[in-house]
Parts: structure tokens; sequence; C-alpha cells
């Protein structure tokens, strides 16, 4: 099994698959009484914590959702708070309308996948999926996830001057495929 992370989980997405998540990559929407009082560093803490408990306390790789909904529910409890959580998710994926043809590309799923054989086979898949996104080209193509991308792919938990030699490399990689394509001028390119 490739290595994540310590600061990772797999997380069930409800479609089927895993994608991996790490507290810094969750948005946690709260209703109840306590969720004014709530504040981000305590919504990011208390998400470390179960991350941690599920990981390293009972020893799982993987979780669904509703287990860390419930666990972040019973958490905030805990402390005091009469908050109840109403979604988890990962960072959104698209804010297009239903109209607009989007393909789009999870740039952790990719750098997960590479995990064992690092940046040379990460460019290599990258470069797979923009060209198979090229074969019918939609009207925009986002490629998501960068800053977490580069922190799997550089092993960093904060931000350093390799992780921004690396995020430039990509973009870079990117961008010179792009304008490569004949039907470049078709679609947009949206890497963030």
């Amino acid at each position: 099994m490739i290595q994540l992370h310590e600061d990772c989980l797999l997380v069930e997405q409800p479609g089927g698959g895993y994608i991996p998540w790490s507290a810094s990559q969750l948005t946690l929407e709260f209703v109840g009484g306590g969720a004014e009082t709530l504040n981000e560093e305590v919504m990011q803490q208390v998400a470390a914590g179960v991350l941690h408990y599920f990981k390293d306390e009972l020893g799982r790789m993987t979780i669904t959702i509703s287990e860390f909904a419930d666990a972040i529910a019973r958490a905030l409890n805990g402390m005091g708070f009469s908050a109840e959580v109403a979604e988890v998710c990962a960072q959104p994926i698209s804010d297009s309308s239903p109209k607009s043809n989007v393909g789009v590309s999870d740039l952790r799923e990719l750098a997960f996948a590479a995990a064992k054989f690092g940046e040379l086979d990460f460019f290599k898949r990258l470069r797979s999926r923009l060209h198979e996104q090229m074969e019918n080209p939609p009207d925009r193509m986002e490629f998501l996830g960068l800053r977490g991308c580069v922190k799997m792919l550089t092993g960093r938990k904060k931000w350093c001057p390799a992780c921004t030699q690396l995020e430039v490399e990509i973009v870079d990689a990117l961008r010179a495929w792009y304008s490569q394509s004949p039907k470049a001028s078709a679609t947009a390119l949206l890497v963030r």
C-alpha cells in the first residue's frame, strides 16, 4: 500500500473511490446554537484531532464522511459546544454553471497515485490526463488541489522554497503541454 502523509487519511467518496484528506484541506459547515462561537482555528484543531484519532489511535487508514462528521460532532460536544456538523467536504471541485462543459482533475489524486515513484511518475500521469481531456476538449479544464499536491510530492507539511519551485514547475509544464495542443484555443485552462 502507498504510504500517506502522516496527517492524511483516505476518505470514501459518495460515488465510490477514495481521496486523501488532511485537516487543512477540509471545509466544515456547522449548524446549531454554538456554531457562531466557533472560529476557524478551533475548527481546524478539532478536525486535526479527529484525523489523529482515526489514524493513530484506531489504526484506520480509511473512513467515511459520515464517520468523520459524527466524530467531529462528538468532539465539539465534549468541548461544550452545541454545534453539529451539517456538511463535510473537500475543497470545492467546481463552481461552474451546469450549462458549461468543464473537465475537472484533482492534482492530489495524481500525486497520491504517483507517490511510490515521485515527481517523475506524477508528471507522466499529469501529461496523460491533459492529453485525455484534450481529445474531446471541454469549454474549460480545471486542475484543482495544486498546493495539496505539491505538499504531498515534496513531503512537506508547511510551504517552503522547494514547494514554490515544484508549484512553478507543475504550472509551467501544464502551460507548455496545453499550448502545444492544436485544440487549445477552444478551451480554457485553470490551475488552482
